[in-house]
């Protein structure tokens, strides 16, 4: 498949460079590291001659484990005296898919994939922006990542005196409503096939599927699951 015009745009180096600049807040050195990142699995583009069995799929696994070190150091400077549980209530809150996709598209991220359709998907706009933490740890290490996360993330996008008051926890919630009403709930976590990433889940209240969630991780799935199910306690669809 050949390049668009807006990826062959983004091959262009200067062009590519001026872009991440103004994206990162710094300029890159090493712009290969950059391409890569923008290369999902699921595009059978290869673009910049960077060849054709390549994909962000390696920066990413790096770039999740950066991205949560980051986090975590600077929630742990900004709360000096909050504990463990809050720190990982708040680093969760910001590291999480549904989050991340959000971020993605705030940065205009989406806007540099190379992928096969103009519609960028959640997973690949997930699945970029931690190959993009990878890449800039690559490229200029640590430090700059914070400078990326602190400036670019946390002073731009995330107001973290209101966020430490959000709740979206929403599997605790429901097992805390099952819990006081004494109604036992039960959640069937499954992979969508043996070649899916994908994952479903099926929550039942006294044995009845009341809801399903879907995530690339079990964690997500059941998240989606329980927030469905008290979307439908609170609107009353839902009765014993």
């Amino acid at each position: 498949m050949s390049l668009t015009d807006r990826q062959k745009k983004n091959c262009n180096e200067r062009a590519l460079m001026l872009s991440l600049k103004k994206l990162l807040g710094f300029k890159p050195k090493t712009i290969s590291c950059y391409i890569l990142a923008l290369t999902p699995k699921s595009s059978n583009i290869h673009p910049c001659n960077i060849g054709t069995d390549v994909n962000n799929e390696r920066l990413e696994f790096l770039g999740d484990a950066i991205l949560d070190a980051a986090v975590s150091e600077l929630l742990f400077k900004r709360f000096p005296s909050a504990d463990e549980g809050f720190l990982t209530q708040m680093r969760t809150k910001i590291v999480n898919g549904k989050k991340l996709t959000e971020l993605a598209g705030k940065l205009h991220l989406n806007e540099l994939i190379f992928s096969n359709t103009k519609k960028i998907s959640e997973r690949i706009a997930e699945d970029a922006f931690e190959a993009l933490i990878g890449a800039i740890y690559i490229d200029r290490g640590f430090k700059y990542v914070k400078q990326f996360v602190s400036q670019e993330i946390m002073v731009k996008h995330i107001n973290l005196n209101k966020l430490r008051f959000v709740d979206n926890n929403f599997k605790s919630r429901i097992i805390e409503w099952s819990q006081k009403y004494k109604i036992p709930i039960e959640f069937i976590t499954e992979s969508v096939s043996e070649y899916s990433k994908e994952f479903v889940s099926k929550l039942l209240i006294n044995e009845i599927i009341v809801s399903k969630g879907t995530g690339f991780s079990k964690k997500t799935a059941e998240q989606t699951a329980s927030e469905e199910a008290l979307n439908k306690i609170k609107n009353g669809d839902f009765t014993l």
